[in-house]
């Protein structure tokens, strides 16, 4: 089994996340992979993009995807496209990421992207300023209705404090599958980061993914 973690918008695989779930698995003797979704280059990234990397390079044999905020709708994505992909675990996904985008930036400056063809946009992972095409969001609104349409089990863990994604989209998105497929949403004093809950984070992907049975056998 492979197992692949997808860090969000804006971030890098050296995001304290990424880094400690790494070192969890590693302790396990498991390999996570974190692969950089800035692919060399985030002024033009979209999400179609993102998904043709993850795609060609580990959607060819079956994999377990956890994905935080962006990384959690890239991961649902995946999972939709390709029936190799046998679990997710996300954390704060950003579902309906393009209506949180529009409803931060506003509608005006949302045409002003699309008019300049690009803005800058904070990048986190690289702390400056980093220019990014309005591709990325005309991209991103083309998955806005795109379902899953199969059965699998899904953890969602979401903070009650997350002025980023609200957690009633998870909460939407559990309404909306509870009876086709095989869902879990656990609301945490948290806010879009998880900082706070780093741990428990760990602690339930260890019983979602049965790790410490696995190694027992």
């Amino acid at each position: 089994m492979n197992y692949l973690y997808l860090h969000g918008f804006a971030s890098s695989p050296k995001s304290s996340k990424a880094l400690f779930l790494q070192a969890q698995f590693a302790q396990l003797g498991l390999t996570l992979n974190v692969p950089d979704l800035n692919l060399g280059n985030f002024t033009e990234i979209t999400l179609t993009k993102q998904l043709e990397y993850l795609q060609s390079e580990y959607g060819q044999s079956p994999l377990i995807v956890m994905g935080s905020s962006l990384g959690g709708y890239l991961a649902l994505q995946m999972a939709i496209a390709n029936p190799y992909v046998q679990k997710l675990i996300l954390l704060a996904p950003a579902f309906k990421f393009t209506q949180c985008l529009r409803r931060d930036f506003g509608d005006v400056a949302i045409s002003e992207w699309q008019s300049e063809g690009s803005r800058e946009v904070y990048h986190y992972g690289f702390q400056q300023s980093i220019r990014l095409n309005y591709e990325f969001f005309a991209d991103a609104r083309t998955y806005l209705n795109k379902t899953l349409d199969r059965q699998l089990p899904i953890l969602i863990m979401h903070g009650d404090n997350d002025k980023v994604v609200p957690c009633s989209l998870s909460q939407d998105f559990v309404k909306e599958y509870e009876k086709s497929t095989d869902v879990t949403l656990e609301i945490v004093e948290s806010d879009h980061s998880l900082g706070n809950v780093i741990d428990l984070i760990w602690q339930r992907t260890k019983t979602f993914l049965a790790l410490d049975i696995s190694i027992e056998k």
